[in-house]
């Protein structure tokens, strides 16, 4: 999963002890020089609207205070002239250095700022996360692998040109080979032509070339012979003289030989033929020579070409080999071209090169199409490329890259919006990068513009309507727990009316169980996370409602041991019904004019495991009596509230009453 690489610190932060007045006034927009003492850490980089500020105390993280919370504060009519931002400040959403995107992406949505701070093991603030963060990121990551895609390229292009030149180099290298061995055979036959004029020119030829000699006469007689194959072994003459080249050779290969011996008479030169025998060494080929000697015999001398031809053919083969791997890097080269050019055009993106020189700008055809103008309709000139920039992006725009330029500022980096042809404004995410001589100065600020008006508009809109989401499902715990309250205020106004103890009881016992129900509903109204409620908060306020709601035993106490659990409505109810019941039993029935303790227990086991707990020291359940199968409505009510949850639940009455309820909260 991709972690999250960087971190900024754009959020202000303030002492505990600073006055809310001074911080009501910094993020109203107001003067800042009474806070800058109060600011520390704090580092102005642009004039944007402050949602939020942190509590800072020796690099710790104390809390955080927002927009919501001020607009809260000021509706609240609350006189906060004395009052120090530490009294207000409520507990923020940290995550540690090591948060992926999604994660924090999730978190963002969660919130009613756009912030999040980074916290170590310690709680010592490290930097504040936010949305701009990541988007620079992503595109960073973009980048690299635009600038691999381009490397691969390049690499490619290289191997194709060194293959070029090897192929190249090694057709140079076959032809001066060849012409060598055709000026050898030029000078061979040219050599054999004036030694085959004695028998002692004869017997040289043959120790040179001691492959096959013999002398024909014209109508195809064998006058005489010599032949050594590769082994050594010589052949008896005798057993071809006399005989004619058609009883001692195959007849494909003696119609050459007539065929030749009749060329011989016409062109008195010398000629050539090939031909190939099967051997017991294998197929071998062969090349006969065919000269004149006197107008009734013709010389021929027969040589071994075997090797030279697999030399030829393995010569072939790996030129056709060359040959074809060219073409496959070829063809490998068009296509990745072909998918970086679609992946250009995909992506929206548009390049362009700054000459800062002589202010001119080289626009790419994709860019200017964006924008809805041909190659020839924008010149290249800066100033007029400029005048597409809208009026309220352009100065920041000539303050970036003045900034980059100057070495101010890391990176090239903008986002603004340009004019199209028929009037309208694209929004693009700028990013360049400069370009040096082999002096180091600088000439070329070379870049690309995405566009991402579609990006924009969908965050736009994105968060006004989760921001109306968010309103709506508050106004709906709110009206529930109105609702809620008025059920239970019509409960407690007819228990006014009943005299009867028994249903007096029952009429109490429904209005804490609304009651229970309604404090979930205003939980989640006053949260910040609409999804889960925080539980421990509940449970104390849900206790001690329930103490003052009896009224039967001042003595009683409650003690709690609740982690820091938060749970969703579906699990929060249940379990609050729960706690409801074993509570209200406990306080009427556990301590019959005795003081006592109920203890509520509620630990998080891990992976979304929970245990909870409500026992007391009182008088305990006798034996006798079945819980599960008892008229008590409450305690049926939480055996089908267990099940509900999917848990199981364990009764103890050794030392006084326990309950012990382990569940899984359900996705």
């Amino acid at each position: 999963m991709q972690r999250v690489e960087s971190i900024v610190d754009p959020t202000p932060m303030f002492a505990p002890d600073t006055p809310l007045m001074q911080v009501v006034n910094f993020m109203a927009g107001n003067d800042t020089s009474e806070c800058e003492e109060a600011v520390g850490l704090y580092s102005q980089n642009n004039s944007a609207r402050i949602d939020c500020i942190y509590v800072v105390e020796e690099s710790r993280l104390l809390g955080v205070f927002t927009i919501a919370d001020l607009v809260k504060l000021l509706l609240s009519q609350v006189d906060y002239s004395t009052v120090k931002v530490s009294e207000v400040m409520r507990a923020p959403i940290t995550v540690n250095k090591n948060i992926d995107i999604i994660t924090a992406l999730a978190l963002l949505k969660q919130q009613d700022h756009k912030s999040l701070p980074i916290i170590d093991e310690d709680g010592h603030l490290l930097g504040i996360l936010t949305p701009e963060v990541i988007a620079a990121q992503l595109q960073s990551q973009l980048n690299r692998a635009k600038q691999r895609l381009e490397e691969e390229m390049r690499e490619r292009s290289q191997i194709e040109s060194r293959l070029e030149n090897q192929f190249a180099r090694r057709t140079r290298e076959l032809a001066e080979t060849n012409e060598h061995l055709r000026q050898r055979i030029g000078f061979s036959v040219k050599t054999e032509a004036q030694l085959l004029q004695t028998t002692s020119e004869l017997q040289e030829i043959f120790q040179a070339f001691p492959d096959i000699y013999f002398r024909i006469a014209k109508e195809g007689k064998i006058l005489s012979y010599h032949a050594q194959d590769v082994s050594g072994l010589y052949v008896p003459p005798e057993q071809f003289l006399g005989k004619t080249v058609r009883d001692v050779m195959p007849s494909d290969i003696s119609e050459k030989f007539e065929k030749a011996i009749i060329e011989l008479e016409q062109t008195k030169s010398l000629v050539a033929i090939e031909y190939s025998l099967s051997t017991s060494e294998g197929e071998k080929s062969y090349e006969a020579r065919l000269l004149p000697s006197t107008q009734e015999q013709v010389i021929v001398i027969v040589r071994d070409i075997t090797q030279r031809k697999q030399a030829q053919a393995a010569l072939q083969k790996a030129a056709y080999e060359l040959e074809q791997r060219v073409d496959a890097r070829t063809y490998e080269l068009k296509k990745a071209e072909e998918r970086y050019t679609r992946a250009i055009y995909a992506g929206k993106v548009g390049i362009w090169e700054l000459n800062l020189d002589t202010n001119k700008i080289y626009v790419d055809h994709n860019l200017k199409a964006m924008l809805g103008f041909c190659d020839h309709e924008i010149s290249n000139c800066f100033e007029d490329w400029l005048n597409l920039v809208h009026p309220s992006d352009i100065d920041a725009l000539k303050v970036e890259i003045n900034a980059y330029i100057e070495g101010l500022i890391p990176k090239y980096e903008i986002e603004h919006r340009m004019r199209h042809r028929e009037g309208y404004y694209i929004w693009f995410l700028a990013r360049g990068t400069m370009m040096c001589d082999i002096t180091d100065k600088v000439c070329f600020l070379a870049g690309s513009n995405t566009d991402i008006t579609i990006s924009k508009y969908t965050e736009t809109r994105l968060k006004a309507s989760l921001k109306e989401k968010e309103v709506l499902l508050k106004e709906i715990h709110h009206r529930v727990k109105n609702n809620l309250q008025v059920i239970s205020s019509l409960l407690r106004l007819q228990a006014g009316y009943v005299q009867d103890e028994e249903a007096l009881e029952i009429l109490r016992d429904s209005q804490n169980r609304v009651r229970a129900m309604a404090m979930i509903h205003e939980s989640l109204y006053q949260s910040t996370d609409l999804g889960k409620i925080k539980f421990s908060e509940y449970v104390q306020n849900l206790s001690q409602n329930l103490v003052r709601g009896y009224a039967l035993n001042s003595n009683i106490q409650i003690n709690l041991k609740i982690d820091p659990i938060q749970l969703r409505i579906d699990t929060a109810i249940p379990c609050g019904l729960i706690i409801n019941e074993l509570v209200s039993n406990a306080i009427k029935h556990a301590f019959v004019g005795i003081d006592g303790i109920i203890y509520i227990d509620f630990l998080d086991l891990g992976n979304s495991k929970y245990s909870l707990s409500v026992s007391d020291n009182g008088v305990g359940i006798p034996d006798d009596i079945d819980t599960r199968r008892s008229q008590s409505l409450g305690l049926q009510l939480v055996w089908s509230l267990v099940e509900q949850l999917e848990g199981s639940i364990i009764f103890n009455n050794k030392l006084g009453t326990s309950f012990t309820i382990t569940f899984v909260e359900q996705n």
